[in-house]
């Protein structure tokens, strides 16, 4: 069968109705069935950049977190819980679409299908609602750091919220999507809601809940925060007469966050403008060079993350080179333990020996005070296991 007999036939199925498992009659229109190789071959390489990228990366992040005690803040809770959401992307998501794209038909059974479509809308749910928890933890610290604190307890219960509730808000993702017919033989994973009045509303809703409330409420806290910074003033000069100034790690800190925050809106804008567009047409309109474009601007935010936070903070940095070993002191931290608040005797005090004095005739006397031995002021020592930069030093990543 030549290119043109096979267009001709796609052509001619086309405008048969399809035959959707729920018994929703609905008509597929399929466009450019048989796309060109380079453009195929470009879109696999792509993806299987980015699927790296995005495991590679988020698994450090995590492991980075994982073995430094100096990392475990609130703040970098959440960037852990944006990396589980951003795997579940790149392990659960990106394969099967990839097989879709190399197949140019659906090949892993209807509930496959089913759960993708599901999570590509929980993971982004989850991420802008943790997003939105960082906001706010952010705006508490540095507007009224004395009058609430976020400890690691109400972080933990506000990811646990994040995720529940975008599995809640995805939930009817598994009724709304199924696998599509045209023909006798090939198959479909449905890439869009069909065209009706509960499927547009739904979309609609998602869009809403998962995407515009909750960017207007990010800008609006980010807003606060740049107001009262630039109000008070950073690390002592301060525009107004205010003792209150923000720490210059903070304002880093915000700064990154806020990088993290408008990645993530840009990447999967054309994402949810397609669903509410394509979900509104009747009949239903499928282009498949949309939507994988689409979609790979997504994954991409899952994979810039990790790239945004080793330019931002020399601690992960840090944390990366000890995790493979490349630091000066090689492998030390596992061998290291990390004392938090010391008394004002236990920071004078270190263990050695207590020299003794020396008589005229050249014989050990009685050694001196013990005190004085172990006093590390008045020995000069001030060396400690884990130096700090000169500048000050911040736990985020």
């Amino acid at each position: 069968m030549t290119s043109s007999d096979f267009i001709t036939q796609m052509n001619a199925m086309s405008s048969l109705p399809s035959t959707v498992t729920n018994s929703t009659p609905t008509t597929l229109v399929i466009t450019n069935p048989q796309r060109p190789n380079w453009q195929i071959a470009l879109e696999i390489f792509t993806a299987c950049l980015l699927w790296l990228l995005s495991i590679f990366g988020n698994v450090l992040v995590i492991l980075v977190v994982h073995r430094s005690r100096r990392l475990q803040s609130t703040t970098n809770y959440f960037v852990v819980s944006l990396s589980f959401a951003d795997l579940c992307m790149a392990l659960l998501c990106m394969p099967f679409i990839l097989g879709r794209v190399v197949a140019h038909q659906w090949l892993f059974g209807v509930f496959i299908c089913k759960l993708v479509r599901f999570l590509q809308y929980m993971a982004p749910g989850a991420t802008v609602y943790v997003l939105l928890a960082i906001g706010v933890d952010r705006f508490y610290t540095i507007i009224y750091p004395l009058s609430f604190k976020i400890t690691r307890g109400k972080a933990k219960r506000m990811i646990g919220i994040s995720w529940i509730v975008s599995v809640i808000l995805s939930c009817p993702a598994f009724f709304f999507f199924n696998l599509s017919n045209v023909g006798s033989s090939w198959e479909f994973c449905d890439t869009f809601i069909s065209h009706h009045t509960a499927g547009v509303m739904y979309t609609a809703f998602i869009v809403l809940v998962e995407y515009l409330l909750p960017s207007v409420l990010i800008v609006l806290i980010y807003a606060k925060i740049i107001k009262h910074i630039w109000n008070v003033g950073i690390s002592g000069r301060t525009v107004q007469r205010t003792m209150n100034a923000v720490p210059r790690t903070k304002v880093k800190t915000v700064k990154m966050l806020m990088i993290v925050t408008a990645v993530y809106f840009l990447s999967w804008t054309p994402f949810f403008i397609t669903q509410l567009v394509y979900s509104s047409l009747n009949p239903p309109y499928v282009d498949p060079t949309i939507y994988i474009a689409c979609v790979w601007i997504a994954f991409a935010s899952s994979a810039s993350n990790p790239i945004i936070y080793a330019y931002y903070n020399s601690n992960f940095r840090r944390g990366c080179k000890e995790v493979f070993c490349m630091s000066t002191m090689r492998c030390y931290r596992s061998n290291t333990y990390a004392i938090t608040n010391p008394s004002r005797f236990a920071r004078k005090n270190h263990v050695g020996i207590a020299p003794g004095s020396i008589d005229m005739n050249g014989t050990s006397a009685r050694p001196v005070s013990p005190y004085k031995s172990f006093d590390r002021d008045a020995n000069g020592d001030k060396k400690m296991a884990w130096p700090l930069p000169a500048g000050g030093s911040t736990t985020y990543l």
